[in-house]
């Protein structure tokens, strides 16, 4: 097959949705199918080496400029293909002989859509995002469910990350779904790997990993570390990763004078097996939107035992014994007192490590990608039979 896989974000920004689409694509590469990554590019300085270094950069083809916008405590793009770049846009559909387009959080501004409206072929959509509550959460959903029930309405399948998006996702249409979650390589953190030795110590480390934003609550864990630290327990927090919030988090850590937190900036994906060996407890504090978790599958693949928020796509991940170190998002004495509960118990730690590496082999990419070409296969085979008819 010729397959499309369509980015709504710079590949190339560390974000899980990429994460996922790269691995993905290389596994389907492996399975001995032809694929190009369709993606925006946008200037900013967060981007480290490609997401996956399997991942042939021939695969990629790079369309339409991208702008970081700030709403409900995390950054988006809006991304757009003008000019010349339309033009080649038009010629890569037109001449590009895709068997088939899947489309990743589709409803994203604007060059999803763009190459939606161009594209002759069969088309799946995976919907990966969930919005927050209140207000902003509600208009989001309604301009979702505006745009949705046009665009679904042409989709050949639609697959969601987690069975919490059926409710958002359905808008009334009667499009075939299923649940499939996104995969990535965790086979490459199963080998034993020397951990940064500078960042050991006789102490404990705790790990954030993602965006610097108020979505993704590190402030919380910043604070339930403080209190923790306050009781007289030892331990290191490292943050990795940045963004918007990262001169808030440093300015709170100075001023209530806040004993070993290291800011390690953005890790290249190459580094990720190195970084989850070099912490003994893993905190994933996103407050909401949320419809996986990979950074959770990463620490889980490591062995690492995770405390998290009780978001909608965490739930579906940390289950049986883990299910008790999910917390209610934003609550800073919870996220404190699971941390200190792992602390206080190593015996635990490595019970919840053991049961972790087993579960993230359900979410590997070699599993589940010929998943995705059974999905593939079908659709294609159920427009050449509506075509002929």
């Amino acid at each position: 097959m010729k397959i499309a896989q369509v980015s709504p974000y710079d590949i190339n920004r560390p974000g899980g949705v990429q994460r996922h689409i790269c691995d993905l694509s290389a596994e389907l590469i492996k399975l001995g199918h032809e694929v190009t990554v369709i993606s925006p590019r946008i200037d900013s300085d967060n981007k480290v080496a490609l997401v996956s270094p399997t991942l042939r950069m021939s695969a990629i083809d790079y369309v339409g400029k991208g702008w970081l916008i700030s709403l409900n405590g995390t950054q988006f793009e809006i991304t757009l293909a003008l000019g010349d770049e339309r033009a080649h846009l038009d010629r890569l559909m037109q001449d590009g002989g895709f068997d088939i387009v899947h489309f990743h959080t589709l409803i994203s501004p604007l060059m999803p859509m763009q190459v939606f409206f161009r594209s002759r072929c069969a088309r799946v959509a995976t919907f990966h995002n969930v919005p927050p509550g209140g207000t902003s959460g509600f208009i989001q959903r309604f301009l979702q469910a505006v745009v949705g029930r046009t665009l679904m309405k042409h989709l050949d399948e639609v697959i969601l990350a987690s069975d919490v998006q059926k409710e958002l996702y359905s808008f009334g249409v009667k499009s075939p779904y299923q649940v499939l979650p996104p995969c990535v390589n965790l086979r490459r953190f199963d080998a034993p790997v020397e951990p940064f030795a500078q960042y050991r110590s006789d102490r404990l480390n705790i790990l954030f990993l993602g965006r610097l934003e108020p979505r993704k609550g590190a402030m919380v864990l910043v604070q339930a570390y403080r209190d923790l630290r306050h009781r007289g327990i030892a331990a290191c927090l490292l943050v990795a990763g940045d963004g918007p919030e990262r001169s808030s988090l440093e300015q709170f850590v100075q001023t209530h004078r806040v004993p070993d937190v290291i800011f390690l900036n953005t890790i290249p994906d190459a580094d990720l097996p190195r970084l989850y060996a070099t912490c003994d407890i893993f905190c994933a504090p996103s407050l909401y939107g949320e419809g996986f978790g990979i950074v959770i599958a990463e620490a889980m693949a490591s062995g690492r035992p995770v405390v998290a928020a009780a978001n909608e796509g965490y739930r579906k991940l940390l289950q049986g014994e883990a299910a008790a170190f999910l917390v209610r998002p934003g609550d800073v004495d919870a996220t404190r007192g699971k941390l200190e509960a792992l602390i206080s118990d190593p015996l635990l730690c490595d019970r919840l490590g053991d049961w972790g590496r087993h579960e993230a082999k359900r979410y590997d990419s070699e599993l589940l990608a010929p998943k995705f070409v059974a999905i593939y296969e079908r659709v294609i085979r159920s427009r050449i039979s509506r075509t002929n008819k």
